[in-house]
């Protein structure tokens, strides 16, 4: 349960920043643009406070032919920026999944797992850098 919410956290703080920007900028104005399309989604969002600065929340996704991709990002109106990153694949037997999460400061961390030839392979880096590798056997469905 614990690796489930240390996973999670940056997502929501993105999140949770984006809800604060909207609610926080009620002084100025709001602009929201969707674009979907088959295999694709994006969404645009930028709020222009009192002062006159802008804070954006972007989310570009893309499916096809056993790929995912979404990319999500959130600039706050002192200009910094945090992203997230998925990227998924899966075919002939193999499936891979990487997360990758850049905060506000600029550090990033990134959660990839693989599953192929009957082996599940996990890799952490932290946003030191410092990386960790976990192979287990695969587990057969019934």
């Amino acid at each position: 349960m614990q690796q489930k919410i240390v996973r999670i956290k940056p997502f929501l703080s993105a999140c949770a920043i984006g809800a604060a920007l909207a609610l926080t900028a009620s002084a100025q104005s709001a602009v929201t643009s969707v674009t979907e399309t088959p295999g694709n989604y994006s969404r645009d969002t930028t709020v222009t406070g009192a002062n006159g600065k802008t804070a954006t929340y972007q989310n570009n996704a893309a499916w096809a032919n056993g790929a995912y991709t979404d990319n999500r990002s959130v600039t706050g109106f002192n200009g910094k920026t945090a992203t997230y990153q998925n990227n998924r694949a899966w075919g002939n037997g193999s499936y891979s999944d990487t997360k990758s999460y850049t905060g506000f400061n600029g550090a990033t961390r990134t959660d990839s797992v693989s599953r192929s030839g009957g082996l599940v392979s996990n890799t952490y880096t932290g946003r030191n850098g410092n990386s960790r590798t976990f192979v287990r056997s695969a587990r057969f469905r019934r």
